[in-house]
């Protein structure tokens, strides 16, 4: 990344308010400026100040429908860059119960703009290292022959991700748990996958994600991950 760019990137950064915002638009999803608004604390006319801000570097992308206005995080580089700063940021302080349980469900598992993070997304990566499914090499990771073989057994189309605009498959720095987590097409197919068969499912209040039971009994069958390195706090 340029260094004018990451200069852009930093000075969006430097506001709490809009810390907040950007933090529950790393869920991918679309939100109003009313919600995002509450989730900051923040008057919704200063909401709007603050996503016009990030519309003119082309960080968030607007689409109107009927009379409400729906706002979404577009640019990738810049949620890699933003969970990347979570890991060498200071820890905030948590002052009530809630808060408490929300940053544990959001270390356990949660989106990083369309792929998975926290300690889930971790163990998941280091078990396609250890696999070999996966290997590093200079700009992220290259997925292997035997790699290619894991994901076509599980319904994940290949050819179709390396044809996408995007990085195929890359890594993110975690920012609670100070290692990289798979991003790219690839990261993206394994959260969609998680999705589907529902081993995981979405919380409505932030960005975190649950393991569910099923997900459990199955990812450990299947792929034979042990979740007793996980953090059990779904």
């Amino acid at each position: 990344m340029d260094q004018s760019k990451t200069q852009k990137f930093a000075n969006i950064i430097n506001d709490e308010s809009r810390v907040a915002m950007i933090n529950l638009l790393m869920s991918n999803q679309f939100y109003t400026v009313t919600e995002l608004a509450k989730v900051a604390k923040i008057k919704t006319h200063t909401a709007s100040y603050h996503l016009k801000k990030m519309m003119e570097l082309d960080l968030v992308i607007m689409e109107k429908h009927g009379r409400f206005h729906y706002y979404q995080l577009s640019n990738q580089e810049f949620a890699e860059f933003f969970e990347g700063i979570g890991a060498v940021a200071p820890t905030p302080k948590v002052r009530y119960l809630s808060q408490q349980i929300e940053s544990q469900k959001l270390t356990q598992a949660r989106t990083c703009y369309d792929h998975l993070a926290g300690n889930l997304g971790v163990v998941i990566t280091e078990f396609l290292l250890e696999k070999e499914y996966v290997v590093r090499i200079e700009k992220g990771l290259l997925v292997t022959e035997a790699g290619e073989d894991f994901l076509e057994k599980n319904n994940i189309n290949v050819s179709e991700l390396k044809n996408k605009k995007r990085n195929f498959c890359g890594l993110c720095l975690d920012w609670s748990e100070r290692k990289h987590h798979i991003s790219g097409s690839v990261g993206n197919a394994i959260y969609e996958l998680f999705l589907r068969n529902q081993w995981i499912i979405k919380s409505e209040k932030s960005r975190a994600v649950i393991l569910t039971d099923k997900g459990k009994e199955e990812i450990k069958k299947d792929w034979g991950i042990s979740f007793d390195s996980i953090k059990n706090y779904c």
